[in-house]
């Protein structure tokens, strides 16, 4: 065997514990970012694949009850590839934990022969029989029954009726139960019949043969509407529906974020193994000196030592990838699960498998070889006289700026590690990266948390009664007032219209909206409202035509700026109103109004579908039941009772989409961060074996050697949380703003995570510790031992 591989060898046999560190680093980088960049490959494709299985209708056509011609004379318009009909029923049902949710049950007319809105068996009896029900999947663990068990469904009389579950089935266009605390039903107009409802169907839906915009889907069904008027067969109303999944921003948000912290976890794992191999090189120095005094080129030296290197980044990418396949197919499976989809093949690309081979061997191989490249272009003479100790630099300046007065140790120690700046700054960057993250993904939920505290805070009421008809006002709120726990009781009104932006100022007019809105009415001596407006003003005591919008609203239609004029649809009715403020509420794109002008633009008079309560009990489930227990006794029962702890937990189960596995990756960056200083710090300990002798030669006592060391990782330590700190801010900042414009659609402030901090400082002690513990094991070396250490 020649020498150079005799070198190679021993290098590996010497240093193993090193080499082993730098391994389980890249493995695990190499191994988080292909699992990220696995699974946001094959969710990606896989989110549009199962959408697109459900074959989501464009238009929905109301009518009283669908004429069969109707339905034939829209399948016969060009431009139309599918219709179907259905009929949906809100009522709700009875899950695991006792209490009764609101259940959207789809009436269909044959499963099997649906050309649009389609569903998938996923167990049980298909198609289903006669008065029974199927529940989409992901109401499976808020039910908590068996295919073959019976379910309480509440009637349209407000008994409870028992449904047999015929099965389960994937309905991939909706978002999913846990996370909209809702059930979905499928059934046949058999089992309407047994609720109390009609067994028609009150939806034409219609799919086109091609789709643009919203606008355009809505020209074509504007045709539609007026054909069918022409024919006798006027709908009711048209609605345009979205062309997307619900959750599609957040879904695509989720999948940038995966990919760009997996991606910063890796370049950590990168940059620490290259400030290992510097450290590694330094120790080396004199080696290569008298390497090139036996006439070795740089070219030689550097390969040699990639040799090494090479083959340990290569077997470190040989484990990674297939660790790195197991993990994102958990993280796959987990998405599949939080946002009910359906995964056809978990098969990835394989152009993306040789990417993630380049980029796992590319980038660590560049961070090893430049500090060894550096080392191979020494000088002989430069690299032999070399003392292991690099000087600071001899401005005078700099070394009165690396002082602590007072404090020689830590001066020392501060000095010490400045000797290296690169060698330095890649630590930081990697401990930095990593606790950034940490501490970002704290800040992130956290701020969204307490923003969402706050504005349910802001509320006046703590529930939301809904009913599926009107009824006189005084009437639903006297039987509110009387259930026990309710300290006050308001009927609200509540409608859905159509809104289209009139002609403005500036002589621009917008088709009308055809998508539903909701305008809702609060009374006016309301003691309930109390949303603070951030733009603009409240409508006037006896105004008329005046109303207020969400943000959400705004967002979702730019034109309804305040001052705007507004044509609002209800049914055949017309009325014009302006936009005269903006308030912020969660998530919810709504109208607010007077009733003066509510009943302006609806005529339904003096009555209401919306109950909003201020309990005077904390126990909010306990006044939950009383009061649908007082409207059940009143022979009215509910479509849906909504808490304000019922809201926080469906977004809280969204946050939680994005932020289990971020949280994950990011945890896992700070972990790689803290062994690389533990691992890194303890062979430096080793290392300066012959350091600790002469310290101790001088007098120096091992309290005073290990409080040196323990200053010297402790300021590199300090200085990375410094820096992971501030730079979490500006990323939860970013973090936050998507967050405002895609899923809250209000002003989120940044609240500093003091837990995520206190996760950062309790890591930063531990590794302390080892180099605490790495310390004193090196000072059982005897001094002359310390002194004769190469």
């Amino acid at each position: 065997m020649s020498m150079r591989w005799r070198k190679v060898l021993g290098d590996l046999r010497v240093h193993w514990r090193q080499i082993g560190a730098m391994l389980l680093v890249l493995i695990a980088g190499a191994a988080g970012v292909a699992a990220a960049l696995n699974a946001q490959s094959v969710l990606k494709r896989e989110i549009a694949a199962s959408y697109a299985q459900a074959e989501s209708p464009d238009l929905a056509l109301w009518f009283e009850a669908v004429p069969p011609a109707a339905e034939a004379a829209a399948a016969a318009m060009e431009g139309v590839a599918q219709v179907d009909v259905r009929r949906m029923i809100t009522t709700r049902i009875a899950v695991k934990d006792g209490s009764w949710l609101l259940l959207r049950l789809a009436i269909v007319r044959d499963f099997p022969a649906r050309h649009t809105g389609k569903v998938h068996h996923h167990g049980g009896q298909w198609p289903p029989v006669d008065r029974a029900i199927l529940i989409e999947q992901s109401g499976m663990p808020l039910i908590g029954a068996a295919i073959g068990d019976v379910v309480q469904i509440r009637s349209t009389t407000g008994e409870s009726v028992s449904i047999p579950l015929a099965g389960f089935v994937h309905d991939p266009a909706v978002a999913p139960s846990t996370q909209e605390r809702m059930i979905y039903g499928y059934a046949t107009p058999q089992t309407a019949a047994l609720l109390g409802a009609s067994p028609e169907f009150d939806q034409l839906l219609v799919k086109l043969a091609y789709r643009g915009s919203s606008a355009d889907a809505g020209e074509q069904g504007a045709r539609l509407q007026s054909l069918l008027a022409t024919r006798g067969h006027a709908p009711l109303r048209l609605e345009v529906l979205p062309a997307a999944h619900p959750h599609a921003a957040l879904m695509g948000a989720m999948l940038k974020i995966l990919g760009v912290f997996s991606a910063m976890a890796f370049a950590c794992s990168a940059a620490l193994a290259g400030f290992m191999a510097s450290a590694w090189m330094r120790r080396e120095v004199r080696q290569v000196g008298i390497m090139k005094t036996l006439g070795a080129r740089s070219s030689q030296i550097a390969i040699q030592y990639l040799a090494l290197a090479g083959p340990a980044i290569a077997l470190a990418v040989a484990v990674a990838l297939p660790l790195g396949t197991l993990l994102g197919r958990v993280i796959i499976d987990y998405y599949a699960v939080s946002l009910n989809i359906d995964i056809g093949s978990a098969g990835i690309p394989p152009e993306l498998l040789w990417q993630e081979i380049a980029l796992a061997v590319s980038l660590p191989l560049l961070a090893v070889a430049i500090p060894i490249a550096r080392a191979a272009r020494m000088t002989a003479y430069r690299a032999i006289h070399d003392a292991g100790i690099v000087p600071l630099s001899p401005s005078r300046l700099l070394t009165r700026l690396i002082r602590v007065p007072g404090r020689v140790r830590w001066s020392l120690a501060m000095r010490n590690s400045w000797r290296r700046p690169w060698r330095l700054m890649i630590m930081l960057l990697g401990l930095t990266a990593g606790g950034a993250l940490l501490l970002t993904t704290h800040s992130n939920y956290e701020s969204l948390i307490k923003v969402i505290d706050a504005s349910l805070a802001n509320q006046g009421h703590d529930i939301e009664v809904q009913m599926p008809r009107a009824a006189p006002a005084a009437e639903l709120e006297s039987i509110a007032r009387g259930a026990q726990g309710v300290a006050t009781a308001e009927g609200w009104r509540r409608a859905g219209v159509s809104a289209g932006v009139a002609a403005g100022s500036d002589g621009d007019e917008s088709a009308p909206g055809t998508r539903r809105i909701a305008l809702t009415a609060y009374p006016p001596d309301s003691k309930l409202f109390r949303m603070r407006v951030v733009q603009g003003r409240l409508p006037a005591a006896g105004a008329d035509g005046e109303i207020i919008i969400t943000r959400t609203l705004l967002d979702a239609y730019p034109q309804l700026q305040i001052g705007r004029s507004v044509d609002l649809q209800f049914r055949e009715r017309r009325q014009q109103v302006q936009v005269v403020g903006l308030v912020e509420e969660i998530g919810m794109p709504l109208m607010y109004t007077t009733f003066k002008t509510f009943e302006a633009v609806t005529g339904l008079g003096d009555s209401s579908s919306l109950i909003r309560v201020k309990a005077a009990d904390e126990r909010i489930d306990a006044v939950v039941s009383a009061l649908d227990r007082a409207f059940l006794s009143a022979r009215k029962p509910p479509a849906q009772i909504f808490s304000r702890e019922m809201l926080r937990d469906s977004l809280d189960e969204h946050f939680k989409v994005v932020g289990d596995v971020i949280r994950m990756v990011a945890l896992g960056a700070a972990l790689i961060g803290a062994i690389m200083l533990a691992a890194t710090s303890t062979l430096n300990v080793l290392e300066r074996s012959r350091e600790i002798g002469i310290l101790r030669t001088l007098g120096a006592t091992p309290r005073d050697v290990i409080a040196l060391f323990w200053a010297e990782g402790a300021s590199v330590t300090l200085l990375a949380l410094l820096l992971a700190t501030t730079l979490s801010i500006p990323l939860t900042w970013l973090l936050l703003e998507a967050a405002e414009k895609r899923l809250l659609h209000m002003a989120v402030p940044l609240q500093f995570s003091l837990q995520g901090f206190a996760i950062l400082c309790g890591g930063m002690l531990i590794v302390l510790a080892t180099i605490q513990i790495a310390v004193m094991l090196g000072m059982r070396r005897a001094v002359r031992e310390a002194l004769a250490y190469e």
